[in-house]
């Protein structure tokens, strides 16, 4: 369940991105909007698709509604791959720089791939960032663990919009 602490903050970051243009240009947190029919995924990132469909948070992308079913080729297990991903098991919710994230479809655990310079999906190295999806919207989208996740530089401007905001030091 998405927690009350991030729904607040997704309507900070809403209006936050709007005091300078390079945040505006570069990053979306979009009102809600209705969801198209036949949209699939864990009930956690349904849910944040009704609070914001989807996010654009620096280098981090939670994909929309429209999008969502297209990516989930992210999620197809691909021969010779050190990790065994598919459909069944994981749900791409989208992409730290260039590289999908994903949903452990059974217990709701936010993985991906840490490795910087190695392709996603040559990568041996898979590791759980967040318990939930909330969970990594709210330790790693929008907190601390940003630069973590994307190797972001200190004058990244999504690093910058959350120290305006009180999220980062």
């Amino acid at each position: 369940m998405i927690s009350p602490e991030v729904r607040q903050l997704l309507s900070t970051v809403r209006e936050a991105v709007q005091l300078e243009p390079e945040w505006s240009m570069m990053n979306s947190v979009p009102a809600a909007g209705r969801l198209p029919v036949g949209t699939e995924g864990p009930g956690e990132y349904l849910e944040l698709l009704g609070i914001a469909n989807g996010c654009i948070f620096g280098r981090v992308v939670i994909f929309d509604a429209k999008t969502v079913a297209k990516m989930q080729f992210y999620a197809d297990e691909t021969e010779g791959a050190p990790v065994r991903l598919g459909r069944d098991n994981w749900f791409c919710l989208g992409k730290v720089n260039d590289d999908p994230f994903f949903v452990n479809r059974v217990n709701g655990s936010v993985w991906g791939f840490p490795d910087r310079g190695v392709i996603w999906w040559q990568s041996d190295v898979f590791e759980c960032w967040a318990e939930s999806v909330g969970d990594f919207v709210l330790d790693f989208a929008l907190g601390r663990g940003y630069r973590h996740v994307t190797g972001a530089p200190e004058d990244d401007q999504w690093w910058r919009l959350l120290r305006h905001i009180g999220r980062a030091e």
